[in-house]
């Protein structure tokens, strides 16, 4: 349900609703590997539209959905980039 109302929110130029559509996507793809696939696949779609904005939720969604784990005790995934997702 989410995911349809950011293809249908994904060609509004106004900055704070590019943004908030970026940051829902990414928030879907949090919650889980399956979700993080469904994310990436329209962020991915968005990418491939040739839209400005688009091209921008699309890249800004695509540079942390990519480097997701897992982290023991959490619910949802993390960035590898974080102190907590990286290896030690």
């Amino acid at each position: 349900m989410y995911l349809k109302l950011i293809r249908e929110a994904r060609d509004i130029e106004h900055e704070h609703v590019k943004k908030a559509v970026a940051w829902a996507l990414k928030e879907i793809g949090k919650r889980d590997f399956d979700y993080n696939e469904k994310a990436l696949l329209v962020a991915h779609e968005l990418l491939n539209d040739g839209n400005k904005t688009q091209i921008w939720i699309a890249k800004d969604a695509i540079k942390e959905l990519e480097n997701m784990v897992k982290v023991e005790g959490r619910t949802r995934l993390i960035s590898k980039k974080t102190q907590m997702g990286s290896e030690a």
